[in-house]
């Protein structure tokens, strides 16, 4: 096989596999909850057989992911991922549909992929355990700002019970349910929740990055939602990190997370309409910036200390590591993002971060995103470059998602200039960051 190449068969029947060439790999790879994610799905109506193998293959997928290392490509992030999945009802799969498959996983990845389906899946049985069988309400929880202001926006709201799904991450486990607990401690109607582990089982070396993870949360609130007949399925994402244009040319593509860009939502949603699904993935804050989503918490009853002190929004958060008592690098896009945010809507950021970027050289290494926004800002943003990296779907008009992007740059702009370095025009020397703290 050559280098960056990986080809594996997800097995969900536990069978291994005989084909050549090929890694076995199954439901005891990934720690998942399926007991408590079929007592959630326990309804006396059969439940649709799409939706099940379009969770298994995205756990595969995510498996795969983090299976595969990308420092054995050529260009340290390019793979060839060859897979093949047990399904329940392959004759679904037709070509057309595995290849919008295909065009999703690629989108989210960056990577060749190939997949094939088979039959051997089983549908998981009934168990006579019901948690729930009126489930009205579906979205994704993170415990990050934007999910943790959709939850509490929706539990004002007097009608039938809500289910959040999320997956568990021990890190930064008792900061999710911090935010749960003030949601439901004024809730109207009641509030469930799947917490279902991403962590892997085997012992070997992992991939860092994992891009295909965002499908294996929708994957099972999309399952949850056809069992429930639940029409949609909210992930709440601000325009900014949802459109995510690439700072630099580095940063194009995958290389920038797409988990809730438009186009990624369109082809999941394509691919469910394929296989005969009537469930759509939308995300009701791709209009707003980071600012309004703060405010909109706010407006639906939740404190600045709760939003400040009770979510975490870091793409690398410390407690990654042992002994670490912050839950915010405070370098990172995602904490600049959050700290902008928080300055629009409040004035003023407590979120405790473990590094002041502002008080860093433009050399230091942790400056490295602040320095890549400041370039990015300072340049004229259009069309062109809304669409250019990840292309949108030809229903949606890119006007209000430039205009997001926009607002959201005004809100940049303001964190700069209290921070002692206002954004200049390309061409023009700035002063130094690490210079003010404003």
């Amino acid at each position: 096989m050559s280098s960056g190449s990986f080809a594996y068969h997800y097995a969900a029947s536990g069978r291994t596999s005989m084909e050549p060439m090929r890694e076995t790999i199954g439901w005891p790879s990934l720690a998942h909850a399926d007991e408590r994610l079929q007592k959630l799905a326990e309804v006396p109506k059969h439940r649709p057989d799409w939706a099940q193998d379009l969770l298994q293959i995205a756990r595969a997928a995510y498996l795969v992911d983090k299976l595969s290392l990308r420092d054995r490509s050529l260009d340290g992030w390019t793979r060839r991922l060859d897979l093949s999945v047990e399904v329940i009802n392959p004759d679904a799969w037709s070509p057309s549909t595995l290849q919008l498959l295909t065009r999703l996983l690629e989108t989210l990845s960056a990577d060749s992929w190939v997949i094939t389906v088979r039959p051997g899946a089983q549908r998981w049985p009934q168990q006579a355990r019901t948690t729930y069988t009126d489930i009205e309400e579906i979205a994704l929880f993170s415990g990050g700002l934007d999910s943790t202001a959709w939850a509490a926006e929706r539990a004002d709201v007097a009608d039938g019970p809500l289910l959040l799904v999320s997956y568990f991450e021990p890190q930064w486990s008792r900061k999710q349910d911090q935010a749960l607990t003030v949601i439901t401690s004024s809730a109207r109607r009641d509030i469930a929740q799947l917490k279902a582990s991403q962590q892997v089982r085997l012992r070997r070396k992992l991939e860092a990055s994992a891009r295909t993870r965002g499908l294996l949360y929708l994957a099972t609130a999309i399952y949850l939602a056809a069992a429930h007949e639940v029409s949609q399925v909210a992930v709440p994402e601000n325009g900014q990190l949802a459109i995510n244009p690439p700072l630099t040319a580095a940063r194009v593509a995958a290389c920038s997370t797409k988990s809730v860009h438009p186009g990624t939502l369109h082809l999941l949603n394509s691919l469910i309409r394929a296989l005969g699904g009537a469930v759509t993935v939308v995300n009701p804050y791709l209009h707003l910036t980071k600012g309004q989503v703060c405010q909109r918490a706010l407006s639906a009853g939740l404190s600045p200390t709760t939003l400040t002190q009770a979510t975490v929004s870091c793409g690398h958060p410390p407690r990654d590591r042992p002994n670490a008592r912050h839950y915010h690098c405070g370098h990172c896009y995602p904490c600049l993002v959050r700290h902008s945010g928080l300055l629009a809507a409040l004035g003023a950021d407590s979120t405790p971060y473990k590094t002041d970027v502002w008080l860093l050289g433009d050399r230091a290494d942790g400056a490295v995103d602040r320095r890549a926004l400041q370039r990015w800002l300072s340049n004229p943003f259009s069309v062109r470059d809304l669409t250019t990296d990840t292309p949108l779907p030809g229903d949606v008009d890119p006007g209000p998602l430039l205009d997001v992007v926009e607002r959201g740059r005004a809100e940049f702009r303001r964190m700069f200039t209290r921070h002692g370095c206002p954004i200049t025009p390309a061409g023009m020397r700035a002063p130094s960051a690490g210079m003010s703290r404003g």
